[in-house]
């Protein structure tokens, strides 16, 4: 009976844990020294995944940060360098911080180990957000696409489909629409001018500009909140921060179509498959005659060529996940600079 116990051992607990408590186990008794193990080994785990660690509070890929912070960059660059436009990409920044640590909470089902990353980023948030919200209540137009998007970002956290295809979709199109958002507070004439059916005709005199400036800082007075034009002033739509979120949700989905393609989906024709077919059609888009663009048809080639050549490679051999990391940011890289080049 006792060679049965030390021989079962090894094989119910690891073999450090059997080695230092061997004496107890012949002295107590098989079931009670399980059972005291079992939970122990469980109460240190639970510790162990209520303590929050130093991954809780960054996101440690890097191609996740170039594919949120591109598109609010192009947004800077195409509505024009002022505070406002500043402003905004550094709250961008810290939203998404408190997104990420957020939907860790949400996929955890509320662990109390991504409460302080949670809590602490949305304190910034508040001190960096609040002020800009005060002064520029105009923001707020935005609110209810947002409000959408941070739902259904968290529901898919909460379901663990945040890498799912519309869990990606979610993300893509939070990140591009910041294009939109930060364009429209920037300082260059265009942005703010009164844009008519005939563009010939466009009014952008001073007065018109400060104008329109001034309406999209603030939201409308209680007596206009039905007047749809109220809320969305000429030059809160900018067309070119609305061509570069297009161009940017477009191309971003794609990346993550060939991401899934190297890795979660890796083999699976259907995914290669789409991919190939999304990055055929961007390039058709990008070759139509009446917006042709050298620097997006080019872009499109790029992308197309690194969306066949990568799985190709791998069925001869394996990449890493950092090294697929590192070829999609340099196509974000690639994809931005082209990007404000045709616009």
């Amino acid at each position: 009976m006792e060679f049965a116990r030390v021989a079962l051992m090894p094989f119910v607990l690891p073999r450090g844990i059997a080695a230092r408590r061997l004496f107890d186990c012949r002295n107590a008794g098989l079931t009670s020294f399980l059972l005291r193990t079992i939970r122990c080994d469980i109460m240190t785990d639970m510790t162990s995944r209520r303590k929050t660690l130093k991954r809780d509070w960054f996101d440690n890929q890097p191609g996740a940060w170039v594919m949120v912070m591109l598109p609010a960059v192009a947004g800077f660059f195409i509505g024009g360098p002022n505070l406002d436009t500043l402003w905004l990409l550094a709250t961008w920044a810290v939203c998404y911080c408190v997104q990420f640590s957020a939907a860790h909470w949400f996929k955890a089902h509320f662990s109390r180990r991504y409460l302080p990353p949670m809590l602490t980023y949305a304190v910034a948030l508040i001190v960096i957000g609040l002020p800009f919200l005060i002064t520029h209540t105009g923001i707020l137009r935005w609110a209810p696409l947002y409000i959408v998007l941070v739902a259904l970002s968290m529901l898919s956290s909460w379901l663990r489909k945040e890498r799912s295809l519309w869990g990606n979709a979610v993300s893509v199109i939070a990140a591009s629409a910041m294009a939109t958002v930060i364009a429209s507070f920037g300082s260059t004439v265009e942005t703010a001018c009164v844009m008519p059916i005939n563009v010939a005709h466009a009014s952008c005199a001073a007065a018109d500009v400060t104008a329109a400036r001034t309406a999209i800082r603030n939201m409308p007075d209680l007596s206009q909140i039905f007047d749809l034009h109220a809320w969305w002033p000429a030059g809160s739509l900018p067309v070119s921060g609305l061509i570069a979120t297009v161009l940017f949700a477009l191309t971003q989905y794609g990346s993550v179509l060939v991401v899934k393609t190297m890795i979660r989906e890796r083999g699976k024709c259907s995914y290669v498959a789409a991919s190939w077919v999304w990055h055929v059609a961007l390039l058709l888009l990008a070759a139509v005659p009446s917006g042709r663009s050298p620097y997006l048809i080019a872009m499109t080639v790029l992308l197309l060529a690194r969306a066949v050549a990568l799985p190709v490679v791998t069925r001869r051999t394996t990449l890493k996940p950092v090294v697929t990391g590192i070829t999609e940011a340099f196509a974000s890289f690639i994809a931005f600079g082209c990007i404000i080049a045709a616009i």
